[in-house]
């Protein structure tokens, strides 16, 4: 089967031609098969039943290939991962139980599942999913969560990628800028990657073609790296509730502060305008972009 290797990065779909439409139809059923140039993405969070890891990557995937639902408790407990080819590579997607569960047996057993994923193959880029379903406030659990895979990996910031899910489409004019200010603060990140997602109908083939848009033209500016186990990963449920009062007192904190922090708030809301209000950018395949060097598979 023949793909047509681009896609667009746009603020509108409405700026999709026909033939853009027939590679997106084209591309939910792709042929698959094994090579040895692949690009890993591994999808991390909380909880499965709160952050929606699965459809995130389904839609990226461009089909139902992991279990999803609304849910109180996860529906994810294995890693599972799926491939899926564009041009000549293969692009393997992992979707990785969330840390935090309701009992400390759940939270050691997705302790496991992260470490194994990693095993399996080192060599990714990491989507950490933030839930901003509740009027794009951030979690504090779900800080807690990237805190402690990130103390027993520490992930790099070229191969990172953050998107902030479920938002609703009406929010404060400076939301983006003052949520990247945040969790930089937060999560003692600097220049982080972050791609904001609006609550999606995904009964509406547009608007799902939209969010998988947005999603891949800021997967296309991460470079994969070798991510090796330094720690075991810490998350004792007894200590969950302190932690959670020092992330909402920082949060609370960073509130009180904001003036401190105008001018950076200021100038990221501005290039994230920049970026919703570009034209529309053809990236053509950028898995052919993915060089070997050195053992590590970094895009050139």
């Amino acid at each position: 089967m023949q793909y047509d290797n681009k896609i667009k990065q746009c603020s509108s779909i409405d700026m999709w031609s026909d033939h853009d439409w027939q590679f997106w139809l084209l591309r939910k059923e792709p042929e698959v098969r094994h090579t040895n140039r692949q690009l890993q993405l591994k999808f991390l969070g909380r909880q499965e039943g709160v952050v929606g890891k699965s459809l995130l990557a389904n839609v990226l995937l461009g089909r139902e290939a992991f279990q999803h639902e609304c849910s109180a408790n996860s529906v994810t407990h294995e890693t599972e991962f799926e491939d899926i080819l564009i041009g000549n590579t293969n692009y393997a997607i992992f979707n990785i139980p969330g840390l935090i569960e309701a009992d400390q047996a759940r939270v050691d057993a997705n302790k496991q599942e992260i470490y194994k994923a990693f095993q399996l193959r080192s060599n990714s880029i990491v989507v950490f999913i933030f839930n901003g379903g509740a009027g794009g406030r951030i979690n504090s659990e779900d800080v807690i969560a990237f805190e402690a895979i990130n103390k027993a990996y520490g992930f790099k910031r070229e191969s990172l990628l953050f998107f902030v899910n479920d938002l609703p489409s009406k929010r404060p004019e400076s939301y983006e800028g003052q949520t990247t200010i945040k969790l930089e603060s937060l999560l003692q990140f600097k220049d982080i990657k972050i791609c904001f997602l609006d609550r999606t109908d995904l009964q509406n083939e547009k608007a799902k073609q939209l969010l998988w848009s947005q999603m891949a033209s800021k997967i296309i500016e991460c470079t994969p790296r070798e991510h090796i186990k330094k720690a075991d990963i810490a998350m004792d449920l007894d200590k969950l509730k302190e932690l959670k009062d020092e992330i909402k007192a920082q949060q609370t904190k960073f509130s009180e502060q904001l003036d401190l922090y105008k001018t950076q708030i200021e100038a990221k809301q501005k290039e994230f305008e920049q970026y919703k209000n570009q034209k529309p950018v053809e990236i053509h395949h950028y898995h052919e972009r993915v060089v070997e060097q050195g053992g590590l598979c970094t895009l050139s």
